[in-house]
């Protein structure tokens, strides 16, 4: 997806914040948007340059929509999702920060699973499967949940220096 058409698509909204490639577009989100990116990669090891946006559920659609592709309605039930086929991460639910990151790992386990061979292919069979058979989505529960209880206790060994 051009970078600069779904940048341009982004700032046609109000921007709350932004960091980077990741932009708040909700007025109700509370965090600081570069300490969350920071947190997150750091206990990932590793940075990513796909754009994320948080917002809610019809403005990701609006998003998507803009960008020629199909709205999708199982949304509203979502966290978040890594939207393949423009390249863009929505998340939906921060309102807790623990959660939240637990969502970010999930749904950049999915950009990662890109570049593994066995998930390239296991993305298109999965369509075809009910979301809690779906390997990829198995992979990024747990990767998410393992990644979460590193999290936590990174933050436990900060507390204690």
């Amino acid at each position: 997806m051009n970078r600069m058409l779904v940048h341009s698509i982004i700032h046609k909204r109000p921007v709350y914040q932004q960091y980077r490639k990741w932009f708040v577009l909700d007025e109700d989100f509370s965090w600081s948007l570069d300490k969350l990116q920071q947190d997150v990669f750091h206990c990932l090891n590793q940075s990513f340059s796909i754009p994320i946006v948080f917002c809610d559920a019809c403005e990701a659609n609006k998003i998507v929509s803009e960008l020629g592709e199909e709205e999708a309605e199982f949304l509203q039930y979502a966290a978040g999702v890594y939207w393949r086929e423009v390249g863009i991460i929505f998340i939906f639910k921060f309102d807790e920060y623990l959660p939240l990151v637990e969502t970010l790992f999930h749904e950049l386990r999915h950009v990662m699973q890109e570049r593994i061979p066995f998930y390239q292919k296991q993305f298109e069979l999965d369509k075809r499967l009910p979301y809690e058979e779906r390997k990829t989505e198995q992979d990024a529960f747990n990767y998410a949940r393992n990644h979460l209880t590193k999290f936590i206790n990174q933050g436990k060994k900060q507390l204690l220096l």
